[in-house]
């Protein structure tokens, strides 16, 4: 599940300010949840994204911020750590018959 921020950066309609003024959810499947930060804050489903942008973007007054998705960049980060090899990665530029390789290859 992604998460994003409508944020408005002119209020055509003088009614829901500029900033932050909603708050939607894409889920695995596609769909997005959408709820404005309002006085009166209600619930939107759309099939996907670009109805939101379509339907709210004003001809780009308002844009759609996406906040990083941390927990998949962790597990990436992870991945490459557990898997990486710093002798590896020397041995595939200098040959393990130089002096450095060989010193490589010993520890």
């Amino acid at each position: 599940m992604k998460v994003f921020y409508l944020k408005r950066l002119e209020d055509e309609s003088g009614i829901s300010g500029t900033g932050r003024v909603a708050q939607g959810f894409i889920f695995d499947n596609g769909k997005v949840a959408l709820t404005w930060l309002s006085e009166h804050p209600s619930v939107t489903i759309y099939d996907n994204i670009g109805e939101v942008h379509a339907i709210h973007s004003h001809g780009g007054k308002t844009e759609v911020e996406m906040l990083p998705d941390y927990k998949r960049a962790f597990g990436e980060l992870k991945s490459f750590i557990e898997e990486f090899s710093l002798a590896d990665t020397c041995l595939a530029k200098i040959s393990g018959e130089t002096a450095a390789g060989k010193l490589i290859t010993k520890n």
